[in-house]
């Protein structure tokens, strides 16, 4: 799907491929022949757990145009919120996405950047993300907006990439990183560091890079199968292509150049007479 707001193509395969309309993983994930919507829910449990959310809660999501975590935990608990995604394409998709639920959802949606969130301070009781912030060109910027809107004792919880090794091979850098939108990333040493700068206390960090490639294997081992399947020789080689990048992305984790983890913070309310880091 053309992103018309951004000029860029929507990521559609679940972990930020950028591949033009016709890809076949946007027909993949619609029809439900991978574990992407397994994955996206099974994260949405883990943080709302993790973060203590419930009906009491109000949400932001940081989304990246490929999940929609906020639908299921409105879902699951009745609680209100908002999600902000870069493409418009996005927000109408995410809004259908709420309409053609059974009950009525106390959610919204809107395009929007982390780096300028449209919201009043303290707004929110929980932020959540799956999948974006790696994507921000300025993380610590990305952090202090997150903080600035989070209520006094407010959490952050997300999954992102992370860098397991300071230097990254150029495979694993043209295969991986380039073809997927990643940035260099962080290693969790430094993410560590960068939110306890922009305000916060760790709760908990959880490595997940072992469920990451058994999502990435699945998706390879299906995407094979469905080309198998396939009459259309372009149609095949495409999705042959997706399977190839999706073990490009199992290697690049068992060399150690790519990993998931799952982070858990706290807004740390500054001590009296000492500036926050968002004033």
């Amino acid at each position: 799907m053309y992103d018309q707001s951004s000029h860029t193509f929507l990521n559609v395969t679940g972990y930020g491929v950028t591949h033009a309309a016709d890809y076949p993983a946007d027909d993949f994930r619609e029809n439900g022949r991978d574990d992407y919507r397994t994955t996206v829910e099974q994260t949405a449990a883990f943080l709302a757990a993790e973060a203590g959310i419930d009906g009491s809660s109000t949400v932001l999501e940081v989304g990246d145009d490929c999940e929609c975590l906020l639908v299921y935990l409105a879902q699951w608990f009745g609680c209100r919120g908002e999600g902000i995604f870069e493409s418009e394409e996005y927000v109408r998709f995410a809004q259908d996405l709420c309409t053609n639920q059974r009950q009525r959802l106390d959610v919204g949606f809107r395009r929007a950047s982390v780096l300028r969130l449209p919201y009043e301070p303290g707004s929110f009781t929980h932020v959540v993300s799956h999948g974006a912030l790696h994507k921000a060109p300025d993380l610590p910027r990305s952090y202090a907006e997150i903080r600035r809107v989070l209520r006094s004792g407010g959490i952050f919880a997300f999954s992102d990439f992370y860098r397991p090794r300071t230097r990254i091979g150029e495979r694993t850098r043209t295969e991986v990183y380039d073809k997927f939108g990643w940035n260099d990333g962080y290693t969790l040493l430094e993410y560590h560091s960068a939110l306890e700068e922009a305000g916060f206390e760790i709760s908990s960090v959880v490595n997940v890079t072992g469920f990451l490639r058994r999502t990435f294997e699945g998706n390879a081992e299906a995407a094979r199968a469905r080309a198998g399947q396939m009459a259309d020789a372009e149609a095949r080689d495409k999705m042959l292509a997706f399977s190839a990048s999706c073990e490009e992305v199992q290697a690049a984790i068992d060399r150690r150049e790519v990993g998931w983890a799952i982070v858990v913070v706290r807004k740390r309310d500054a001590p009296e007479g000492e500036m926050p880091p968002d004033a």
